[in-house]
């Protein structure tokens, strides 16, 4: 059996890219395609991948952005019908589902926020892997089918953190002074379908809050442009800009709290017991509520709500272990599910719970 893994942005690597040694370890050979957008390359890099790249950057635009997809998923498809097919496809992008459909083969896509869009997902026939703290109904009040919906218990960050021995790993050195609180700020992502841009203001009255408490602001920006967040902003001490890829654990060491737009990046903080502030204005997903509800997350929801981001030095880390063998109960399902073999009980799907 082979699998392809398709791998469109630098959050992907860490949730998608430790399926390679699971199905390694399982006898399944895999093939990693990836998009030429942020660090996701020199992530890949510095993991040892070769990758076969497809595509870059989009940007803004409703027709730039289906023009994109239709271009990425062309050459994906010739890709694999000159050297050769898969059996299934595992990833998180668009494109890749419809090559996967053009090829004839299944596609599986991992997605833990339900109000993203759905319609292409539709289309190609895939099915969506996603935590049990998703509500099914939001997706099929979308058009997906029961059928083409995959519960799994826990959370994607049980696959990211899989196998790493997190007291091997250095805290990143930031080159600051130790006294300061260090808060990693991650800006909202302007090209999605779903940004708002009240999460554009929640971010900059954020920025503003933390400059006043005296933190060090160690800024990750998802463009080069989104450094102007950090104009007009009297600091007391100056922001630490990351320019280059930085490993996300040992990156997430080295802070003692997060404010960022939702997103992986908060997930992981929350997952590690890291002070979690989203500042994320669209419709909440159903993992965050659970992570708020476990005390892991911070959701602020309205601009009087800053004053919940607490500035201050945090604890020993503290992770959440959801379900940490996750990682190899879905490749368990992913092979019998192409094998055409019964599902493990361990693992049901809406359909059939």
């Amino acid at each position: 059996m082979r699998f392809w893994i398709d791998i469109d942005n630098p959050p992907q690597v860490q949730y998608l890219l430790p399926f390679r040694a699971a199905f390694a370890a399982a006898g399944v050979e895999t093939v990693i395609t990836a998009r030429d957008y942020g660090s996701t390359l020199a992530l890949l890099e510095d993991a040892g991948v070769e990758a076969h790249v497809f595509g870059a950057r989009v940007g803004r635009g409703k027709a730039r952005k289906l023009a994109a997809l239709a271009a990425r998923a062309r050459d994906l498809s010739r890709f694999f019908a000159e050297t050769g097919g898969c059996d299934a496809l595992l990833g998180a992008s668009r494109p890749a589902a419809v090559a996967a459909r053009r090829l004839g083969i299944p596609s599986f896509i991992v997605g833990d926020y339900e109000y993203a869009n759905v319609s292409v997902y539709r289309f190609t026939r895939s099915t969506i892997l996603y935590p049990d703290a998703v509500d099914p109904q939001v997706f099929r009040a979308r058009g997906m089918r029961m059928d083409r919906l995959l519960a799994f218990r826990g959370l994607k960050e049980d696959i990211s953190f899989a196998g790493v021995d997190l007291d091997a790993i250095a805290p990143y050195e930031l080159g600051v002074p130790e006294g300061p609180v260090r808060v990693l700020f991650r800006p909202p992502s302007e090209t999605s379908h779903y940004y708002r841009g009240e999460s554009t203001t929640m971010a900059a009255a954020a920025l503003a809050h933390l400059a006043k408490a005296g933190a060090v602001v160690v800024f990750a920006p998802r463009e080069p442009g989104q450094r102007a967040y950090l104009d007009g902003i009297e600091w007391r001490h100056e922001p630490v800009v990351l320019d280059r890829p930085v490993p996300f654990v040992s990156l997430l060491k080295s802070v003692d709290a997060v404010v960022c737009s939702g997103g992986t990046m908060l997930r992981e903080a929350a997952y590690l017991g890291i002070p979690a502030y989203s500042i994320f204005q669209s419709r909440l997903g159903g993992v965050d509520l659970r992570l708020e509800a476990l005390g892991r997350a911070t959701l602020v929801r309205a601009p009087e709500d800053l004053r919940l981001i607490a500035v201050e030095k945090r604890g020993p880390l503290s992770p959440l272990e959801s379900n940490p063998g996750l990682l190899a109960e879905l490749v368990e399902v992913l092979v019998a599910r192409v094998g055409r073999e019964a599902l493990p009980e361990l693992l049901a799907s809406p359909a059939t719970s």
